[in-house]
């Protein structure tokens, strides 16, 4: 039994597409067992230094850890800090404390994962399953699960209802949408930072940028990036969106005429305006679960999967490029 003291019974770790199954698995302990899912704390993390925060969630203060593991889990900024401190946490202390769900078919977990480590297969026990399992483990840990009092839920309840009303209320209010448009100038503004220290800081990498009105444009490796702020009425953010997409060529843009034909290829994601419990304004794909995006962390993303889909783009054209 581990005799430390916890912050957390238990924190999630996962790529972003999996945060539904994240919540589902969470919403079954959070009622007996303090856990740490991102979006459900953010209102604790806001404002503090995103590294060392979740490198400290996970390398110490956490009673165990669950990677929700697919490929491509340890590469993106979260989850290549969140795999750091898990494994300098199992090398100095071994790996009792990691519970690893496997999501790909056929299933696998990181090469570094001992082999004697234990974990999960979801498709045979399913959610409940899941959290049972995990219940267990913390547990085992020195974890001692505790059942929500009728008055700890109202009082929680109570909170998320009150917090529910004034989001609403901001969203569908003057006020909202314009601190929308004041956001999405700001990532505007980050995005055309980041295209010039690109284009100066690496050789090999050619790239422009333009805007118009609530559109920003990215030109690079024959294809293009469009960021674009879809807003409807001017009092409500009912059905706005941003919209990031990738062109074959000069994506259509308001004053641009381009000589071939614009030729959407993919969108790359659709992201909505929306306020956190702490007061702070983000940017949040579909889902109410879905993971909160600053400007900063959003515009490093956008850009990361932009130069991916050319390089992936000047293979398919048989090009070279040292990016």
């Amino acid at each position: 039994m581990d005799s430390l003291e916890y912050e957390y019974d238990v924190a999630f770790s996962f790529l972003a597409r999996d945060e539904p199954l994240a919540a589902q698995i969470n919403d079954l302990l959070k009622v007996r067992l303090k856990t740490f899912l991102y979006s459900e704390r953010q209102t604790e993390i806001a404002g503090t230094n995103g590294e060392e925060t979740f490198g400290a969630v996970f390398g110490k203060k956490a009673r165990i850890v669950v990677v929700l593991y697919r490929a491509g889990w340890g590469e993106e900024t979260w989850t290549r800090i969140e795999a750091t401190a898990i494994r300098n946490r199992g090398f100095e202390r071994g790996y009792a404390f990691a519970f690893f769900i496997p999501l790909d078919d056929p299933r696998r977990v990181p090469d570094w994962l001992p082999r004697a480590q234990v974990w999960f297969g979801l498709e045979r026990w399913k959610v409940e399953g899941a959290a049972s399992a995990i219940e267990a483990r913390a547990q085992e840990m020195g974890g001692e699960p505790h059942q929500e009092t009728a008055i700890e839920h109202a009082i929680r309840l109570d909170k998320q209802l009150k917090f529910e009303a004034d989001r609403k209320r901001f969203l569908n209010s003057i006020e909202g949408v314009k601190a929308a448009g004041e956001k999405f100038t700001l990532l505007r503004r980050r995005l055309e930072d980041l295209v010039a220290e690109i284009d100066e800081s690496a050789s090999s990498i050619s790239m422009t940028s333009k805007f118009a009105g609530r559109e920003l444009v990215v030109l690079g490796f024959g294809i293009g990036l469009k960021v674009e702020w879809c807003q409807f009425t001017s009092n409500s953010l009912d059905n706005a969106k941003l919209v990031v997409e990738i062109w074959k060529g000069h994506p259509a843009m308001v004053g641009v005429h381009p000589y071939e034909q614009p030729q959407r290829l993919r969108t790359m994601m659709e992201l909505r305006f929306d306020l956190l419990p702490s007061n702070e304004s983000c940017w949040r794909g579909s889902g109410n679960s879905a993971r909160a995006f600053n400007n900063k962390d959003l515009a490093s993303l956008i850009m990361k999967e932009f130069m991916d889909e050319g390089k992936r783009a000047l293979a398919r054209l048989g090009v070279s490029q040292g990016i």
